[in-house]
């Protein structure tokens, strides 16, 4: 039997084909990509290894909405098609998976949300998922922040032994430093990179979340309290009790957020100690010259 005969199973078969073409041209912008690469690897291509994760993150971010984008594109296309009638199923199916694809890295999220997910508690469960995406990569991100900061740290005090012993001539020194204080550098600069695109797209979650409380009578106020009081549900929360968890998944993103905020507050910190510090001597003056805020 041919199942393609079925003419549901002809909507799905166009839908999906249709969807599948439209979500390829989804483009993400890339801010990391901004920051130079000022950093020369000679010493400690260790410590430059997670410098490195942080400027992929992008192409990581990148794939994360793409996939999110072909996910509502299909949605999106097989909803369509669905909703129409034989002669307009493939005219349904291609802007339905336009508007999914467009939505799904910029733009009306919100309204995506509401046009993909009709029912209330899996809308609310899909915006927690969003969240705790976007944190896991913070979270990574702000693992290999401080990888590096470490490794660059305990490097230059590894180097600042060397000079107080005379077991380093002073060119050698001065490159060994200059690397410390590039990669620093580029790494809190590659952070506060990762912060603001990620923190764009918690942002347009939080946005959406927030709306979408309103919609239904609530607001994230009540729904805090109830992550504290459980029997202090908001009765507007009956067809999504899903959202409590999703308000537990927010808060969490939003903490990871302050965490990132305060690894770069360190590491510039730390910068700037390296740099001012007087048992450098002239080792300093060249090498922290071209770094801002020190």
């Amino acid at each position: 039997m041919d199942t393609l005969a079925a003419p549901g199973a002809r909507k799905l078969a166009a839908a999906l084909s249709l969807s599948l073409a439209v979500s390829g041209c989804v483009t993400l912008g890339n801010p990391t990509s901004s920051v130079a690469q000022t950093t020369t690897v000679s010493y400690y291509p260790r410590c430059y290894e997670p410098v490195n994760y942080l400027r992929q993150s992008d192409d990581r971010l990148s794939q994360s909405v793409v996939t999110g984008a072909a996910a509502g594109a299909v949605a999106g296309g097989l909803l369509g098609a669905l909703a129409g009638g034989d002669d307009h199923t493939g005219r349904n199916a291609l802007i339905g998976a336009a508007v999914g694809a467009v939505a799904g890295g910029v733009g009306s999220y919100y309204m995506e949300k509401q046009r993909q997910i009709a029912e209330d508690n899996a809308r609310f469960a899909s915006y927690g998922s969003d969240f705790t995406n976007a944190s896991g990569e913070l979270d990574r991100n702000i693992a290999s922040a401080k990888q590096a900061q470490s490794c660059y740290q305990q490097e230059y005090k590894t180097l600042l032994q060397a000079k107080r012993g005379g077991r380093m001539s002073d060119s050698e020194g001065r490159a060994r430093l200059s690397e410390i204080v590039s990669g620093l550098d580029e790494t809190n600069r590659l952070m506060t990179a990762v912060d603001g695109r990620i923190g764009e797209n918690l942002d347009t979650y939080t946005r959406a979340y927030e709306e979408d409380l309103r919609s239904k009578g609530t607001t994230r106020t009540e729904v805090a309290a109830s992550v504290r009081k459980p029997k202090a549900r908001p009765v507007a929360l009956k067809t999504a009790p899903s959202a409590v968890q999703t308000e537990q998944q927010a808060q969490q993103a939003s903490a990871k957020r302050e965490e990132g905020k305060l690894v770069v507050s360190r590491g510039n910190a730390a910068l700037r100690d390296i740099c001012n510090d007087p048992n450098l001597g002239d080792w300093g003056s060249s090498s922290c010259g071209s770094v801002k805020g020190v």
